[in-house]
């Protein structure tokens, strides 16, 4: 199933109504905090919150955005950021739960979302995102451009997402400095955790010896956190691997404990 294409589908009928909300486009951030609070010196995890997904259904029936955002945020020295999913069809998530995440947390926050119009970006500024998610695979190299000077421009920072080798060669054309790449594959939502490094080795003739490298998807362990340290990735996106978690705070503090016996933090 094509779950890309029904959610895009199902996007477009929001688009007229946000065009018409957010026609004065006058929604500034300018504090671009995301990317700052980015540690060269330690593994920076980015902590998603997320209710459900096209692969796995119903992940958190019970989720508490609010809990879990002031769970996260003790846990400041290996979180670095607040992934919320807002995308509501196969995801459940609502752009309601960045205003919740950012009444309890100051951890600066990512809006994940299909995006593909301005008015979205608009409306991420509003919300109070830090930084919004582009997706490669559902843009144009000059529609990707567009989109990322905009968001850039009112202030937010930009991760822009990929999964393939032509993917990344789209993304580093906008010149980001933030690139994520997903292991999952989102016309399937099949992982494969050795994508990253493959899309990696693939693009060694690349100076991107000053772009972060965000691994997403599929990461449940340390060991895979330590293994692609090692190959100068430190910032890792965690999402069904905390939510579907019977005790998340145990969970957290077990991380923690392991990445500090591997000097990771």
């Amino acid at each position: 199933m094509d779950y890309l294409k029904e959610i895009l589908l199902n996007k477009k009928n929001d688009i007229k109504i946000l065009d018409i909300k957010f026609k004065d486009k006058n929604f500034i951030n300018g504090n671009f905090n995301f990317v700052k609070n980015i540690s060269s010196s330690r593994v920076n995890i980015i902590a998603e919150i997320k209710k459900a997904s096209p692969s796995r259904g119903t992940i958190n029936e019970n989720l508490d955005v609010e809990k879990t955002a002031i769970l996260y945020s003790k846990y400041k020295n290996f979180i670095s950021a607040i992934s919320v999913i807002t995308e509501s069809l196969y995801f459940k998530g609502s752009s309601d739960f960045i205003k919740v995440v950012k009444k309890v947390s100051d951890l600066p926050v990512l809006r994940k979302d299909f995006i593909f119009h301005e008015s979205q970006i608009y409306e991420s500024a509003a919300l109070g995102a830090d930084c919004i998610l582009l997706i490669s695979s559902i843009l144009g190299q000059k529609k990707l451009n567009k989109l990322y000077s905009l968001a850039k421009n009112i202030g937010l920072d930009v991760l822009v997402e990929v999964h393939s080798d032509r993917e990344f060669d789209k993304a580093f054309n906008t010149g980001s400095q933030l690139i994520g790449i997903n292991n999952r594959n989102l016309k399937s939502m099949e992982v494969n955790t050795n994508n990253t490094i493959d899309i990696l080795m693939n693009a060694l003739g690349k100076d991107i010896k000053d772009k972060i490298i965000v691994c997403e998807s599929g990461i449940e362990n340390t060991s895979y956190i330590k293994d692609l340290h090692k190959r100068g990735i430190n910032v890792f996106l965690i999402g069904s691997y905390f939510m579907q978690s019977k005790n998340l705070e145990h969970d957290l503090s077990d991380m923690e404990a392991k990445l500090k016996r591997e000097n990771l933090i």
